[in-house]
């Protein structure tokens, strides 16, 4: 018996990546997720793969083999001497391909998730890939807008937004003005993370004084609804409910990076939220406290930013004596 085929699915193959990433099995998939950023990453991981195999129909998943599966797994990892994704890029991808297979197995389109069983890279080593930056290096970085100009004095509330509270870019993006507020008396974020995990974090004294001249320059601070962070062009009330993009947030981190003489390389905005975790976490904050800080799911994630036990200057290489 030929494959079942749900009645709303349609007949003609759709060629191309883009084709197939509007086919309605595909979208049913990813509609199923809760998380945007999750949804957005799938998206990717699969539309990387199709490239790859050279799938042009969702009848093609019938002839993908594991072998198939070990040569794109070998083809993400590289080799020693120049890898071609981090482990954890190869680790996720490879999830989101097997969780698509198990998907076309529950619709019957095909017998076997031939990704389940294929050996994954094994991480290296418990320490985060990010950068992070020297507490000097933090201070030059909110030091760094000018604060005479409403674009300067928002990248200045940003900045302190990130470096005090250790957000993730997807979660200040998605800050509106309604979202700092007191709670027990004093002033907190509430922030929308990962699988839409609601958290509290109680507001910086220097980030709420930032974050509050930036709103009474920018004039939308008794609009709830609004982004809290916002362009500075089109600053019209049509536009309130417009924050700035993930890219224009990446590229201002990157560009005031730049400009206090932090070398590009690996540092990132994310390098802000790991510089937050780990001054905290130097500063003896418990590992508990800082994971729901995070809004992490795993405390295993949050050891990574635990530098404690591997300072350099703490090595038994100076504890010898002769």
């Amino acid at each position: 018996m030929p494959p079942k085929t749900p009645k709303t699915a349609p007949q003609a193959p759709l060629g191309g990546v883009s084709g197939l990433l509007e086919h309605v099995l595909v979208k049913s998939w990813l509609d199923n997720v809760l998380s945007p950023a999750t949804r957005v990453s799938r998206r990717d991981d699969l539309a990387s793969f199709i490239a790859y195999a050279r799938v042009k129909s969702i009848a093609d998943f019938k002839k993908i083999k594991r072998s198939d599966i070990i040569d794109w797994r070998d083809f993400l990892i590289g080799s020693k001497e120049k890898p071609a994704f981090a482990i954890r890029t190869v680790k996720r991808r490879m999830a989101s391909i097997s969780k698509f297979f198990e998907y076309l197995c529950d619709e019957k389109i095909i017998d076997v998730n031939v990704v389940q069983g294929v050996e994954r890279p094994k991480l290296t080593t418990t320490e985060g890939a990010t950068s992070i930056i020297s507490d000097r290096q933090a201070k030059d970085l909110l030091d760094s807008p000018d604060p005479s100009t409403l674009k300067g004095k928002r990248d200045r509330a940003i900045l302190a937004t990130f470096l005090y509270h250790a957000l993730r870019r997807a979660e200040l993006c998605n800050l509106k003005v309604k979202d700092v507020l007191e709670r027990e008396g004093i002033k907190q974020l509430r922030i929308l993370g990962k699988g839409s995990k609601e958290r509290y974090v109680p507001v910086h004294p220097v980030a709420i004084t930032r974050i509050s001249e930036y709103l009474a320059a920018a004039g939308h601070g008794n609009k709830k609804e609004a982004a809290l962070f916002r362009p500075i062009s089109n600053n019209t009330a049509a536009d309130f409910l417009k924050g700035l993009s993930p890219t224009a947030v990446y590229e201002m981190v990157i560009a005031y990076g730049q400009k206090v003489g932090i070398e590009k390389g690996n540092f990132s905005t994310h390098s802000l939220r790991a510089t937050a975790a780990t001054n905290a976490l130097n500063n003896r904050e418990d590992l508990r406290k800082v994971q729901n800080w995070l809004g992490h799911a795993n405390v295993s994630t949050t050891a990574m930013y635990d530098k404690r036990e591997n300072r350099p200057e703490d090595s038994p290489t100076y504890r010898v004596r002769y």
